[in-house]
C-alpha cells in the first residue's frame, strides 16, 4: 500500500514538473539597474518589432537611459537621456520617450516635459523637443496617451490648487496639513488636451466641456477618440463622454443609471477599448444605496449612444456562491483569499476576442511602528459577452504581500489565439517571493495550466515585475527586481527567459 501510495505522489509530482516552464536565459548582474519611481505611472517597458523589448534604466553616468533587448537577452543599443522619465511608447515608426526637466521627492517633478524620438533599430535620437511648459506655481496632473500601433499620441494634463512648495506636515498637524493637500490636489482650476504631430508640435489643444457630476477620470480609445467620466449621484446617473479631434463639444454623452450611495463612495473607474471604433467599455466599482460594494460593467456604443450594462453585488451570500464555485486545478493553488467586499476594486479590464475580463481583489494596508505591508488576496475573473452577459467566473488563487508601494501587485495578461497567459506572484515564507504561471482557456474559463516558476538563478527575496513582462513569440522574459526604498528609483534587477 505504502509503495502505491508512494507511486503515485512520485506521478503526481512528474505531472505537475512537466507543466513547468524551461528556463532558456538568466541574466543575473546586468550592467545596469532598474528603474521605478513615484510618478512613473506611464511604463517603463515597450514590445517591439522583430521580437525585442525596450526598458527604461538607470546607468551610473546618466539621468536614465533606453535600452533595447532581443529574444536572446542581448543588447542591441543602450541611449543615454537626460531628465526625469514619465512615459514610454511608441510613435509613428520611432520610440517615443517623456522626461519632465527635473524631479524632487517633495516638490514631484516641474511642468515641464522633454519628448525625445529614438530610432528602434539603432536607439539613435532622430528629435528631441520641449513639447509642454506648464505652471511653475502649481502642481500638475499630467497623463500620456499612445496607441499601441503607434499613430497618435496625446497629452492630458489637469491644473490643480496644489501649490508646488515642500508639503512635510509635522507630527502634530500632519493630519491636516494631509487633508488640506488632498483638497488642493483633488480641485481642478483646467483640464487641457494636446495632440502632437511627428515633428512633436502641438497640432490640436482642447479644454473639453466637462459632462455634470464628479469623480472624474479620463482615457483614450485606440481609434484616437478621448473619452471622459464623471458619476453625478445626486441623479444617479454616469456620464460617458466621447471627444473627436480638437473639438470641445462631445461627440456624445451616454447616461448610465448608477445606484452610488454618494460620489465619494466610488473607489475606481475603469476603461478598456474595443477593436470596434467607437465602442468602449467602462468598470466602476463603488458602494450602492445599501451600502453594498457593487460593480457595473458597460458597453457603450457611441456611434448611436446605446449602451447595455451589468450589475453585479458583492454582498457576503454571493462571495460565499463564489468560493464554492471555485474548482481547484492542483493540491497546490487550492486556497482562496477573497472574503471582505470593502478592501476589492477593480484591477484589469480589456476585450480579448470579443470578450470582455474584468478582474477583482481585494487589497489592504496594515500600519505598524515598522512600516507598512500591503496584502493583495485572490483575483476574480469576470468574463462577459458582447451584450454583457455573464459567461463565467474564474479565480487566480494567489496570497501576496508587499511594502506600502504594493510593488508586484498586478497580474499581467497575455493572449495567444484562445489561450490566456496569466502571471502572478505569492508569498513564500516571511521574505520569498514566488511567481505562479497559469493558462486559461478564454472560451470556457478553464485553468489548463497552473504552476510556480524556478527561481534557482533568481534571488528569493526579488519580485516579478509584473506590469513589465515580455511576451515574446516563443519565449517571456520576466524582469524579477528587489524591494526598493522609500526615497529610491533605482533598484538591482535580474532577467529570466522562459519558454511558454
Amino acid at each position: 500500500m505504502k509503495s502505491i501510495l508512494k507511486l503515485a505522489l512520485v506521478l503526481c509530482a512528474l505531472n505537475f514538473n512537466a507543466l513547468a516552464q524551461t528556463q532558456i536565459n538568466v541574466i543575473k548582474k546586468p550592467a545596469w539597474n532598474f528603474r521605478t519611481s513615484f510618478d512613473s505611472r506611464y511604463g517603463s517597458k515597450l514590445d517591439l518589432s522583430g521580437n525585442a523589448f525596450a526598458m527604461i534604466i538607470d546607468v551610473p553616468k546618466a539621468d536614465f537611459a533606453v535600452v533595447t533587448v532581443d529574444d536572446k537577452l542581448n543588447q542591441k543599443w543602450l541611449t543615454e537621456l537626460s531628465g526625469f522619465p514619465m512615459a514610454i511608447g511608441k510613435f509613428k515608426d520611432k520610440i517615443m520617450v517623456i522626461a519632465a526637466t527635473d524631479h524632487s521627492y517633495f516638490k514631484s517633478f516641474t511642468n515641464q516635459f522633454n519628448a525625445y524620438l529614438l530610432e528602434e533599430k539603432t536607439g539613435k535620437i532622430f528629435s528631441q523637443k520641449l513639447i509642454y511648459d506648464g505652471s511653475k506655481d502649481f502642481v500638475e496632473a499630467p497623463e500620456f496617451f499612445f496607441s499601441n500601433d503607434g499613430s497618435y499620441f496625446k497629452m492630458a494634463s489637469r491644473l490643480t490648487g496644489l501649490k508646488r512648495k515642500v508639503h512635510v506636515g509635522l507630527p502634530i498637524v500632519g493630519f491636516l496639513t494631509a487633508l488640506k493637500v488632498d483638497k488642493d490636489f483633488n480641485e481642478s482650476q483646467s483640464y487641457t488636451v494636446i495632440d502632437f504631430n511627428e515633428k512633436l508640435e502641438q497640432v490640436q489643444k482642447m479644454e473639453p466641456e466637462m459632462p455634470d457630476g464628479d469623480s472624474w477620470k479620463a482615457s483614450c480609445g485606440d481609434d484616437g477618440s478621448f473619452i471622459i467620466s464623471t458619476v453625478d449621484a445626486t441623479k444617479g446617473k454616469c456620464h460617458v463622454a466621447t471627444y473627436l479631434s480638437s473639438n470641445p463639444t462631445p461627440l456624445k454623452t451616454v447616461s448610465i443609471p448608477i445606484d452610488a450611495f454618494n460620489q465619494e463612495e466610488v473607489s475606481s473607474i475603469s476603461f478598456a477599448s474595443s477593436k470596434t471604433p467607437l465602442i468602449n467599455y467602462i468598470a466602476i466599482f463603488y458602494k450602492n444605496m445599501n451600502k453594498e460594494r457593487s460593480l457595473l460593467t458597460a458597453r457603450i456604443d457611441f456611434n448611436d449612444g446605446t449602451y447595455t450594462y451589468n450589475k453585479e453585488v458583492f454582498d457576503k451570500a454571493h462571495i460565499k456562491e463564489l468560493q464554492k464555485s471555485f474548482v481547484p486545478v492542483s493540491k497546490k493553488f487550492d486556497d482562496l483569499a477573497f472574503s471582505d467586499s470593502k478592501f476589492m476594486n477593480i484591477r484589469h479590464i480589456a476585450e480579448y476576442n470579443n470578450k470582455l475580463l474584468v478582474t477583482i481583489s481585494p487589497r489592504s494596508v496594515i500600519s505598524s511602528s515598522h512600516g507598512s505591508i500591503t496584502s493583495e488576496g485572490s483575483v476574480l475573473i469576470n468574463a462577459f459577452d458582447q451584450q454583457m452577459k455573464p459567461l463565467y467566473h474564474q479565480f487566480i488563487p494567489r496570497d501576496y504581500a508587499s511594502t506600502s508601494m504594493g510593488e508586484g501587485s498586478e497580474v499581467s495578461f497575455n493572449l495567444a489565439k484562445n489561450t490566456l497567459r496569466i502571471l502572478a506572484n505569492q508569498t513564500d515564507g516571511f521574505t520569498a517571493v514566488a511567481t505562479m504561471y497559469a493558462e486559461m482557456d478564454l472560451e470556457s474559463g478553464k485553468i489548463n495550466k497552473i504552476n510556480m516558476i524556478s527561481k534557482d538563478d533568481i534571488k528569493n527575496s526579488y519580485y516579478a515585475n509584473t506590469e513589465y513582462i515580455s511576451w515574446l513569440n516563443d519565449s517571456f522574459v520576466i524582469p524579477f527586481v528587489e524591494r526598493r526604498g522609500i526615497f529610491s528609483n533605482k533598484v538591482d534587477l535580474q532577467l529570466l527567459q522562459l519558454k511558454y
